[in-house]
């Protein structure tokens, strides 16, 4: 009787076969990945934008009426300032909670600003930034999205 010669275990073409798929595999999953976590923190920081620009839409509205309670306090001041800009910035940080989506460690009071719009967006790091400078009669917010250069930009005016 002859003794027959069974091979266990893989060869090393095999190996490295399913070696080479894993890496093909691997290198499409996180290009899709990042793609995936770009468009979501874009997204995210677009969402922030409006959420920002329908909120002071509607406290100038309850302002021009001249009842309700306000957001960022009990007054609502006749004429917006630097002081508004800056109420407004630590309402959206403390009590909205609004986070960079670029930088989650970024708190809204870091990543927002009360300077002159014109000063938001100047390089890349500064995705996801949002400005807000108020004036006598409207506020401009401006906020950079996205890493091609964009920035949003929106003027709400008081209701009178």
């Amino acid at each position: 009787m002859k003794k027959l010669n069974v091979k266990k275990g893989f060869s090393l073409i095999e190996l490295l076969v399913v070696i080479a798929i894993i890496g093909v595999l691997s290198a499409v999953g996180i290009t899709a990945y990042t793609g995936y976590t770009a468009s979501a923190k874009e997204q995210a920081a677009r969402t922030q934008f409006s959420q920002l620009v329908s909120l002071l839409n509607a406290e100038f509205a309850k302002c021009g009426l001249g009842s309700g309670s306000y957001a960022w306090g009990d007054t609502c001041d006749t004429a917006l300032s630097t002081t508004m800009a800056l109420t407004i910035r630590e309402y959206v940080g403390d009590d909205l909670g609004f986070k960079n989506p670029y930088n989650q460690d970024q708190a809204a009071t870091t990543f927002l600003s009360a300077t002159a719009p014109s000063t938001v967006a100047t390089s890349t790091g500064d995705n996801g930034k949002i400005s807000v400078a108020c004036d006598s009669s409207k506020c401009t917010i401006k906020q950079r999205v996205d890493n091609d250069g964009t920035v949003l930009s929106q003027e709400v005016q008081k209701a009178s």
